[in-house]
């Protein structure tokens, strides 16, 4: 059976009511669509074409799931339905250098244009944010992060599921200043690999990494895209540190932390480029 991706952006995100459809498939990634606004039509919302922006959520779903959405959402081809579902480009990230097209998304019908406008537009193009609601995001851990006494030292107290994957053209490098004397960095390398995990968090529990990252001070989140085992695409944060100092060194312990983080599930198996230096 052949596999489609949809872009959720209401009522089948995380945290909605028809969020159960989609929550067994692949979540690829957080993403965002140009040239939508959205606009809330009292309990869910309607995304229809305009100089805006719509956040959601990017599933691998199979036709299957796909036929039951489209009776959900009353797409059946007609002129004088609600929802037409189109394809569309979804981005990853601000800079543009990740996006999938074809994915498909239920979007309002031109003809209601006049009518949905005098509705309130959500500005932000975020349903989660506009009803206060969390929403999912993936993230790749390649250091400490890895390591599940750490989460919940964190405040991850709930490990989330783990998914084995790579991050490839990288390597791992200790140049950031912290309390082990060099924590760990990404460094671009067209030969690299990153062993880690990707983690599905919410944007609240995210808020507890970055607290503990430093984010915006000693790291910056960045959208990487990685693979599993079995090549499948994922795009995820990653805390990245422009600010470095080669000067210094991990300490024993810190790079223990790590390999105990990836021999949960990893085995061995997999080392990432740059960590044998420092070994």
């Amino acid at each position: 059976m052949s596999r489609v991706y949809i872009f959720a952006y209401g009522s089948f995100r995380y945290g909605f009511e028809l969020h159960h459809l989609v929550k067994k498939h692949r979540f690829v990634g957080r993403g965002y669509v140009d040239g939508y606004e959205l606009y809330d039509l009292r309990g869910y919302p309607g995304a229809l074409k305009g100089d805006g922006v719509v956040v959601g959520e990017v599933y691998e779903i199979d036709e299957r799931t796909l036929r039951l959405m489209d009776e959900i959402e009353g797409f059946e081809g007609s002129e004088d339905e609600l929802f037409v579902r189109t394809s569309v480009r979804v981005y990853f990230d601000d800079r543009r250098k990740y996006y999938y097209d074809d994915v498909q998304m239920y979007a309002i019908n031109p003809s209601l244009e006049r009518e949905i406008r005098s509705r309130p537009r959500v500005e932000s193009g975020d349903y989660s944010a506009y009803m206060g609601m969390p929403s999912l995001i993936n993230y790749f851990a390649y250091a400490e992060n890895t390591n599940s006494i750490v989460l919940e030292e964190r405040g991850i107290n709930k490990i989330p599921r783990k998914i084995k994957v790579v991050l490839k053209g990288y390597e791992l490098t200790f140049n950031v200043p912290c309390q082990w004397g060099a924590c760990a960095n990404l460094r671009e390398n067209p030969a690299g690999v990153v062993c880690g995990y990707l983690y599905q968090l919410t944007d609240q529990e995210l808020k507890f990494l970055d607290k503990a990252e430093s984010n915006l001070i000693r790291y910056i989140k960045e959208v990487v895209r990685v693979e599993d085992p079995e090549g499948r695409e994922y795009f995820a944060y990653a805390y990245v540190s422009p600010t470095v100092d080669y000067n210094l060194k991990p300490t024993k312990d810190y790079i223990n932390l790590i390999l105990e983080g990836l021999n949960e599930e990893w085995k061995g198996s997999c080392i990432s480029t740059g960590l044998k230096e420092v070994m």
